[in-house]
């Protein structure tokens, strides 16, 4: 029987739930082994048996807690987005403050850097549909919950409008930190954050 499937089939079996601290361990050991291998190779073409060997691990732990390819990944954008939940609500705390403009978008940019796997993922549909449903509803909801500390008056609504706003301004950021034909990166970058500060400004 192949243990290794490049294309497993999603929603088969549960994630493993690690019991003591030495499988809380080895779970983020197979997670990190995950993240470099996602990154470099893309979701279609990182196997299990890649991930295990990287991690130093035996495939048949890999299995014990996550049984298919999907679920590994599902596990990982849970990660990623639960990290990014905890610094939308630091930032939220630092409304008012006149930096609020460039920490968010650093935010966005160092967390690129930092998790490139994170993009390779967001863009995959079987990893949505597994574990990573909602990522963008939820970051857009932390978002949300920055401009509605800057604007308490704000509608829901519009609120989430202007976040969906927000998140593209720092998908723009991000694109332009990556960007090799601008000449004057850092000036560019300011000038996008000016936008983005004059933009947040207007709410309060």
């Amino acid at each position: 029987m192949r243990m290794d499937s490049q294309k497993s089939t999603p929603n088969v079996g549960e994630v493993k739930a690690p019991s003591r601290a030495r499988g809380h361990a080895r779970v983020a050991a197979l997670l990190e082994a995950a993240s470099a291998e996602f990154a470099e190779k893309g979701y279609d073409a990182t196997t299990m048996t890649a991930i295990a060997a990287r991690a130093k691990s035996s495939i048949g732990s890999l299995y014990q807690f996550f049984p298919t390819k999907d679920k590994v990944a599902g596990a990982l954008m849970e990660q990623y987005v639960t990290e990014l939940e905890a610094a939308f609500e630091a930032l939220r705390q630092q409304v008012g403050t006149p930096q609020l403009a460039e920490r968010l978008t650093t935010l966005f940019v160092t967390f690129r850097a930092t998790h490139p796997a994170f993009v390779v993922l967001a863009e995959t549909p079987a990893v949505l549909a597994v574990g990573g449903s909602g990522v963008r509803e939820r970051m857009r909801s932390g978002v949300a919950s920055i401009l509605t500390a800057i604007a308490p008056q704000l509608p829901e609504q519009e609120a989430v409008l202007r976040a969906t706003v927000v998140q593209h301004l720092m998908k723009a950021a991000v694109a332009l930190s990556y960007d090799a034909s601008v000449s004057e990166p850092k000036a560019a970058m300011l000038e996008l954050q000016r936008i983005v500060r004059a933009y947040l400004e207007e709410l309060a």
